[in-house]
């Protein structure tokens, strides 16, 4: 599922109608606030140590996905505890992802692991990855100019079938969330190497979230609707012509001739 926001968060302030248009501007913005509040108060609902029960792991969870993407899961009501993993060369430690995230005022307690990219990843990742229920790889280098998407893959190929051999080892029966590029051909591989392992497939799956927020923006862009209120679904692949918005199935992005 998507993770979507208000377009009326913050309301433009424009001097043309005065006193009335900016009163108006205020008390969006002070019911967008209000709507949000939950997100940001001292717990979410519900959550307390007693009622979290999952344990997640971000491998990559330095990175500039991987940090908002644990600071999430690190506000989950549902999560107990999160470990963050990356190289132990990253711009930013895991260790300091950790300590900062582990403030926040939700049950989770967050642990950063810092790895050698020259040692294999099962021989590095027991502490991290055992008990994990979920397993989320932001991991791998992006699209640079100039690369195919065969080059792309022959070196991200590597990063994810470290990390997938490690989950296969130490949370087989973890939902493994994979978010590197090309999503098309890694998921599929790391899926076959599930099989020969005598492992289930489907627990190998891509992340394209990506691709509903982007048809849920753009059709409230031309309906002028707030994207809150719209949940495009999106089947095929994550390249090109395989991403197909199926804009039939919302009634908002449904109007659009």
């Amino acid at each position: 599922t998507a993770v979507q926001g208000s377009s009326s968060l913050c309301p433009s302030f424009s001097h043309d109608g005065g006193p009335p248009k900016a009163m108006a501007a205020l008390r969006s913005l002070s019911r967008s606030f209000q709507r949000a509040a939950p997100l940001f108060s001292r717990y979410a609902p519900a959550a307390s140590f007693s009622t979290a029960q999952f344990k997640v792991c971000i491998n990559g969870g330095a990175g500039g996905i991987g940090q908002p993407l644990t600071m999430l899961m690190a506000m989950n009501e549902s999560v107990k505890e999160v470990s963050v993993q990356d190289v132990s060369m990253a711009a930013v430690p895991p260790a300091g992802v950790a300590a900062d995230l582990g403030h926040l005022e939700f049950p989770s307690k967050v642990v950063g692991y810092a790895t050698d990219p020259k040692v294999p990843a099962t021989e590095q990742l027991e502490a991290c990855l055992t008990g994990c229920n979920l397993v989320l790889i932001p991991a791998g280098m992006p699209r640079k100019p100039g690369m195919t998407r065969d080059d792309l893959f022959n070196i991200n190929a590597d990063i994810a079938k470290g990390v997938v051999e490690a989950c296969a080892k130490f949370c087989p029966e973890a939902v493994v969330g994979i978010i590197v590029n090309p999503v098309n051909s890694i998921v599929p591989a790391m899926a076959e190497l599930y099989k020969k392992k005598g492992l289930d497939p489907l627990k190998i799956v891509g992340v394209t979230s990506l691709d509903i927020v982007r048809a849920n923006k753009f059709v409230a862009e031309i309906t002028g609707k707030s994207p809150a209120d719209i949940e495009v679904p999106v089947i095929g692949g994550h390249a090109g012509v395989t991403i197909m918005p199926v804009f039939s199935q919302d009634p908002i992005s449904a109007t659009i001739s």
